[in-house]
């Protein structure tokens, strides 16, 4: 099996490496970059984003003519890994989890319409979502079988019911996709179900 890069690639990987390098490590050191709970701030990350962007360096897995890079599997992997040599490298390149994921599926489900409304926002780096589906008090953490958060139809309506814990990045997130319960049925008695932080009847507790 051939594991050699093509130019394009190869020579992409040497750019994110020499900005990571350059522009965002040496960043790290400063303690007035940080916010209270040790990520940089809100305007580091925002100003180190716009210099991704001009560089060409901007969401490696997404299509190209969303704004992206689309540099397949075997290109992800070797960006994602000079990238993540700062922990803030992805959220700067925007190819950071739970966001590259979500914008990988919403780009393979959605039509034209639904991607404008909320997967180009993403891509574009004007909202961050989140995924949640963990759940406490014996509810589901790596297995999904044991979700006790349901939803049942009521009209055209879904009115979901439960609690879900530990959602990486739910402050400050717009878009959220959330795992809840549809039927008994062992292999599809789950949904996910898209929506907006302003949702009626959504509510972050506490960070």
């Amino acid at each position: 099996m051939d594991f050699s890069l093509s130019p394009e690639i190869e020579s992409l990987r040497q750019k994110v490496a020499s900005f990571v390098e350059a522009e965002i490590m040496p960043l790290e050191n400063n303690k007035a970059n940080y916010d209270d709970h040790e990520n940089f701030k809100e305007s580091v990350v925002d100003a180190l984003r716009e210099k991704a962007k001009a560089a060409g360096l901007w969401g490696f897995q997404l299509p190209k003519e969303r704004g992206g890079l689309d540099v397949g599997v075997a290109g992800m992997a070797v960006l994602y890994e000079e990238a993540a040599r700062s922990p803030f490298g992805p959220v700067v390149f925007n190819c950071a989890p739970p966001d590259d994921g979500t914008m990988i599926l919403l780009n393979k489900i959605l039509n034209d319409e639904q991607k404008e409304r909320w997967l180009q926002p993403m891509i574009d780096g004007k909202v961050r979502s989140a995924f949640a589906m963990t759940e406490p008090d014996g509810g589901c953490g790596s297995d999904p079988s044991l979700t006790y958060t349901s939803a049942t139809r009521e009209g055209d309506n879904w009115i979901i019911k439960g609690r879900k814990w530990f959602i990486t990045g739910a402050e400050g997130a717009q878009t959220f996709i959330l795992i809840a319960k549809t039927s008994d049925d062992p292999r599809k008695g789950l949904t996910a179900f898209l929506f907006d932080a302003d949702q009626p009847g959504w509510e972050v507790v506490r960070r």
